[in-house]
């Protein structure tokens, strides 16, 4: 055989041998995925509770305009919510925008999150992307072609983030921002309220910014760890909400932006948009529902 045909056989095989396996680490992943939501919602709370307007006594100002914008008394608080996104993402200043389509589950009575998104930087590649938040501890995975690892992480750090990120995500379930234990606001002015959360032995807080109709527009927070090259002497993350539309008795931002004030230096590094809302579904996007498997068993 042809010392040029032999080489053109194995360099098939490989290449057919190595998007074999990139293939079954994307399954797994997306394996990994599904069992990681899943354990998300057993955090759910088994009893409804029901909203009542003696539920916003002694809360700032503009954080009653906002319950009161979302909230009818006597309805059940949400328990839940999963979202799908589109957006772009960079990582440092200077770098790229990169295209993304990601998932996110939000649990409202302790700090539980998933978000995962399929990261595609150039045509034919893909970076798979996880952050959960989960019974007291944080951690971001993500995987080049779902197979090599390129951020792993589940430091403190980590954690404190997605705190955060969990606390701002709490614009899409109203009443899961009702002053509870570990959760307790400050009034600043007309238009902003500070939230403290205190989970074990750490406590995060933000400011949260409404407009005059009870929207929240802005949410900021200097504890959010950066995570870059360098080392900042001050940094400030900040998410922006915009073009809010009505989805039942709820009023939810439907653009999002993010952003790092860095020294002084404002660098945007994640734009989104919201694509589907759905409340009170307690599983991943494509899975089937209880009734539904059993129809099919």
């Amino acid at each position: 055989m042809p010392v040029l045909v032999l080489f053109t056989l194995s360099l098939t095989a490989l290449m057919l041998g190595l998007g074999f396996g990139v293939m079954l680490n994307r399954g797994a992943f997306e394996r990994r995925v599904d069992a990681e939501v899943a354990t998300l919602f057993g955090e759910l709370e088994t009893l409804p509770t029901y909203h009542a307007e003696r539920e916003l006594e002694g809360l700032p100002a503009p954080v009653q305009r906002f319950m009161r914008r979302n909230l009818d008394d006597g309805a059940p608080h949400l328990s839940c919510v999963r979202l799908r996104k589109t957006g772009t993402v960079r990582e440092r200043p200077g770098q790229p925008w990169t295209e993304y389509e990601a998932e996110e589950y939000v649990v409202a009575s302790t700090p539980a999150l998933l978000w995962y998104a399929r990261l595609r930087p150039f045509p034919l590649v893909w970076v798979d992307s996880r952050e959960l938040l989960l019974q007291g501890r944080g951690h971001a995975l993500a995987k080049l072609f779902s197979t090599l690892p390129s951020v792993d992480r589940d430091d403190d750090a980590t954690r404190r983030a997605l705190m955060l990120r969990w606390m701002a995500s709490l614009v899409y379930v109203p009443s899961a921002l009702l002053a509870r234990e570990g959760l307790s606001w400050t009034a600043l002015d007309d238009d902003r309220a500070e939230l403290r959360l205190s989970e074990g032995e750490l406590e995060v807080h933000g400011i949260f910014v409404f407009d005059d109709k009870g929207d929240v527009i802005r949410f900021e927070s200097e504890e959010r760890p950066w995570t870059g090259d360098s080392r900042p002497s001050t940094a400030l993350w900040i998410v922006e909400y915009g073009e809010h539309r009505g989805f039942g008795s709820l009023s939810i931002p439907t653009r999002v932006a993010q952003r790092w004030e860095l020294d002084g230096q404002t660098f945007p590094y994640q734009e989104s948009k919201l694509e589907l809302f759905e409340t009170e579904v307690p599983r991943r996007f494509g899975t089937p529902s209880p009734r539904a498997r059993a129809e099919q068993a």
